[in-house]
């Protein structure tokens, strides 16, 4: 898929630019509705096509920011929308994992839309987060505020990087891959520690 995704992106803006604003625009909408696309790849190759095709990289960067930004609020407005219906959803089910969703309401509780901001940098729970930040009444202003700038950030520092790398630019993929790795490894090292602490303290409460 990924292949084919390179190719199909080199090939638009070599032919059609303004097709390949569309084909941007809708990449980055499917990374936050279909988390399992690889938004970021898409991401680091506008960036690198900028360079390569002489294409305007603010309006590159304006054009993800806007499709990744209401994106993600109309995520947070289903979840806001369909409330307890999303938790049985069948459909979020199997993109998301909706048990996960109960589980945040307590980071909301302390953090609020914060959370939002965080989750962007934890691989596979932006959506599940926007979401859930619906689902559980995030303030509307304070998530908006949150999603644009992440949204901002994120997009920015990736499509730089593929701009300044250029032919370079699969460095930045082999790095994320292994952010991922070692985030996944770290995460579930806590969770075991974490589990073990709360036995141990049963144990000794008894």
């Amino acid at each position: 898929m990924e292949e084919f995704i390179i190719d199909f992106a080199h090939n638009i803006v070599m032919e059609n630019v303004l097709l390949s604003y569309v084909f941007f625009f809708a990449s980055q909408s499917l990374q936050v509705l279909f988390p399992p696309y690889p938004g970021d790849m898409v991401l680091i190759i506008e960036g690198y096509l900028s360079e390569v095709a002489h294409l305007n990289i603010y309006f590159i960067i304006t054009n993800a920011v806007a499709s990744t930004s209401l994106s993600s609020i109309l995520l947070y407005n289903i979840g806001r929308k369909k409330e307890e219906k999303i938790l049985h959803s069948k459909v979020v089910a199997l993109l998301f994992g909706t048990s996960k969703i109960a589980k945040l309401n307590k980071l909301f509780s302390k953090l609020g839309a914060l959370v939002i901001v965080i989750s962007k940098f934890i691989p596979g729970i932006f959506s599940l987060t926007l979401l859930s930040a619906g689902v559980f009444k995030v303030k509307r202003k304070s998530a908006y505020l949150s999603i644009i700038a992440v949204s901002f950030f994120h997009n920015f520092v990736l499509i730089a990087l593929g701009k300044l790398l250029g032919e370079n630019w699969t460095i930045i993929l082999r790095k994320l891959d292994v952010y991922n790795r070692y985030f996944i490894i770290i995460a579930i090292i806590a969770i075991i520690i974490y589990l073990i602490m709360l036995q141990l303290k049963k144990r000794l409460l008894d």
